[in-house]
């Protein structure tokens, strides 16, 4: 899990990136809070540097802070994530199945923040 858009660039695009070096059962999950436009370079940089009928798959799983009532891990992208399915319980109380796009988790990720962000602003503004 990286910080955002650029400490993801830097390790995925960079000289040495992890897109040329991914073992061939290797999957890129990015947990990171990145950009929708980062997340649709990520996948399309990984099916480009696709070989054969070998696949480097992508898959965005931005994981939401745990809450007072549970803790959770949104959007996970459905496909080849299977075996990955007891990772995601270990880390986290449920696992939400967005979209096969790993953008759309990174959406649902983005604007759940910016509701928090909303409600913690009103409650200030209420609580002056």
């Amino acid at each position: 899990m990286l910080a955002n858009d650029d400490a993801v660039e830097s390790v995925v695009f960079s000289d040495g990136s992890i897109i040329g070096s991914l073992h061939a059962a290797a999957i890129h999950i990015s947990s990171s809070t990145i950009s929708v436009a980062l997340s649709e370079r990520l996948e399309a940089a990984h099916a480009k540097a696709a070989s054969g009928s070998w696949r480097r798959p992508y898959s965005a799983v931005p994981m939401s802070p745990p809450r007072a009532s549970s803790s959770s891990l949104p959007p996970v992208r459905r496909m080849r994530l299977k075996a990955a399915a007891p990772l995601f319980d270990a880390i986290g109380k449920r696992t939400f199945v967005v979209s096969e796009t790993p953008k759309a988790a990174n959406l649902v990720k983005l604007s759940g923040n910016f509701l928090l962000a909303s409600v913690i602003e009103s409650l200030g503004e209420a609580m002056r």
